[in-house]
């Protein structure tokens, strides 16, 4: 039995999307409980030369939301990256999972085969649909959710496997 792109994408966006609602829900919690300014935590990082937990999560959102779109073929909707809050990165979060939801398996029929250029600042960068997937998206992807629930834990956050895991 064959995996289709949709199968291989977008539930497991989806999943993670959800799990980093959750664990974004716990680190706010977890400042008000502690009186930690928020911002202490949305702007911390990992290494000077890494992006803070704020651009972490606007990266894996914008990630998701343009893999589904050009596998689609259609229209990447834009965020502007404007959070400042817990509640600001959650709701990203939420019109990016309904985004995705809003995506069928029929749309993403046949892009396997279908060219995906990105345009990047070093130069454009082309892929098959399945490449793209599997070589770009899905390893970016999980670098970003894994990068913000390792500054959360890093910074003393009680998050664990089955957090990052997820409900399946």
């Amino acid at each position: 039995m064959s995996v289709s792109m949709y199968q291989a994408s977008i539930p497991g966006l989806i999943r993670s999307l959800d799990s980093l609602a959750a664990i974004l829900a716990k680190a706010e919690q977890f400042a008000a409980d502690r009186n930690i300014e928020p911002g202490a935590l949305l702007n911390a990082r990992l290494a000077p030369d890494m992006y803070p937990l704020l651009r972490q999560v606007q990266i894996a959102s914008d990630t998701a939301k343009g893999c589904a779109a050009r596998l689609a073929g259609v229209e990447v909707p834009a965020y502007p990256d404007t959070e400042a809050s817990f509640a600001e990165l959650k709701e990203r979060i939420g019109k990016t999972a309904t985004f995705l939801q809003g995506v069928t398996p029929e749309q993403l029929d046949g892009s396997a085969t279908r060219t995906v250029v990105l345009k990047m600042r070093s130069g454009e960068l082309s892929f098959s649909g399945q490449d793209y997937l599997f070589q770009f998206v899905l390893p970016n992807f999980y670098f970003h959710v894994t990068t913000a629930y390792d500054i959360l834990r890093h910074n003393g956050l009680a998050i664990g496997k089955r957090d990052y895991l997820g409900q399946p």
